[in-house]
């Protein structure tokens, strides 16, 4: 077990975001698809149970390992997982929201989401300011180690923001609601700013470098998240601060559906050239696909921009984006099956976390072997 603990990292927090994004879509979904609340709770219970067995393994690790830990932040790569954790606490809070309401009291449910979503937030907002802090003055990259994996630590805060959007009615008085919109808000205009940077880096390491390895091919989809989560964050607005922004709800109207629609376009742009890499990679040509926990780069992603397709549907309530969804939905669930069958084996095989004790192989008996 302290083994076990010691390898626990915090890119073990995909599988949460994964589950709890598939969850809520599949439980939420405009288009009626049989028993999709029931499939959505089974998925909500199993995220409850991930996410409390990765928390505490994460500060159990703290504890009995805290060299460990805190040499995740000296590594360049591991460090910019800490926004696995804070997108991970803020997915787990939505579905409170969207599920837990119907399966325990609502005002309880409620109040869980809020409070996670705020300890989500700080962790966000620590992550988008510590990571790329330690990028710039302590850790050491070249140009061609560029990857959409560097959005990991700078999306948290709009992940925050498209979540957070839901709660805004549920914080009591308009001075209060005020607040959080304008938190969300801030959120949404830091992470865009910072994803259209690190999006330009990406593009550039792309066109200037060799062509990314198949264990890197997946990485390409992280590009997918925040432009799912924008859509999600513009789109819900102006359905969720009537009370707050009366006299500008047309104009937010306005301006969530023309952003959420240009933005689906990049989004289709990012998943038709991300989808191209790992195909290249399936064929003769390429370096195969070996399997790793970055495979969850084609859970979540797709599930954000569901999401964020789904928000959009509801904005412009038309058929187009409900099928859209769908369709989306589909693709999500044929990779989220594949993903989690392929992490279960691998955890249960111990290739991916090392917990089977190794059994010492038989001595030969070299000296009988060489008399007969």
């Amino acid at each position: 077990m302290v083994s076990l603990i010691r390898q626990f990292a915090p890119n073990w927090f995909t599988t949460v975001m994964g589950i709890g994004i598939v969850a809520g879509l599949t439980y939420t979904s405009p288009f009626p698809i049989p028993y999709q609340h029931q499939i959505g709770m089974i998925l909500f219970g199993m995220l409850n149970v991930v996410f409390l067995l990765a928390f505490l393994f994460w500060i159990v690790r703290w504890i009995l390992h805290t060299d460990e830990a805190i040499n995740d932040f000296r590594h360049p790569e591991r460090a910019l997982f800490y926004g696995a954790l804070a997108m991970g606490m803020n997915v787990v809070g939505n579905d409170y929201l969207l599920i837990g309401t119907h399966l325990i009291h609502s005002s309880i449910a409620i109040e869980i989401s809020k409070v996670i979503w705020v300890s989500g937030t700080l962790v966000s907002i620590f992550t988008v300011i510590v990571v790329p802090y330690l990028l710039f003055v302590e850790h050491s990259v070249e140009q061609h180690q560029t990857l959409a994996t560097w959005l990991i630590p700078v999306v948290p805060p709009i992940v925050a923001a498209a979540t957070g959007t839901n709660l805004i009615p549920y914080w009591g008085d308009i001075n209060t609601q005020f607040a959080i919109t304008a938190i969300i808000i801030a959120m949404f205009g830091m992470t865009f700013f910072l994803f259209m940077m690190v999006s330009a880096l990406v593009y550039a390491r792309l066109v200037y470098h060799q062509r990314l390895s198949g264990i890197a091919a997946p990485s390409l989809w992280v590009e997918i998240g925040p432009i799912g989560m924008s859509m999600g964050t513009l789109s819900t607005l102006p359905l969720k601060t009537q009370a707050i922004f009366a006299p500008y709800t047309n104009i937010l109207h306005g301006i969530g559906l023309i952003f959420s629609m240009a933005m689906w376009g990049v989004g289709v742009w990012w998943i038709i050239i991300s989808a191209m890499h790992s195909i290249f990679h399936m064929s003769h040509r390429g370096d195969g696909l070996p399997f790793h926990l970055g495979w969850w780069s084609y859970v979540f992603p797709i599930g954000s921009f569901t999401s964020g397709t789904y928000a959009l549907g509801h904005l412009v309530h038309d058929s187009f984006f409900t099928f859209a969804g769908l369709i989306q939905l589909a693709i999500l669930w044929g990779c989220f099956v594949i993903v989690f069958v392929r992490t279960a084996s691998g955890v249960w095989k111990g290739t991916l976390l090392q917990w089977k004790i190794s059994q010492p192989k038989p001595q030969v008996d070299t000296q009988n072997q060489k008399t007969a």
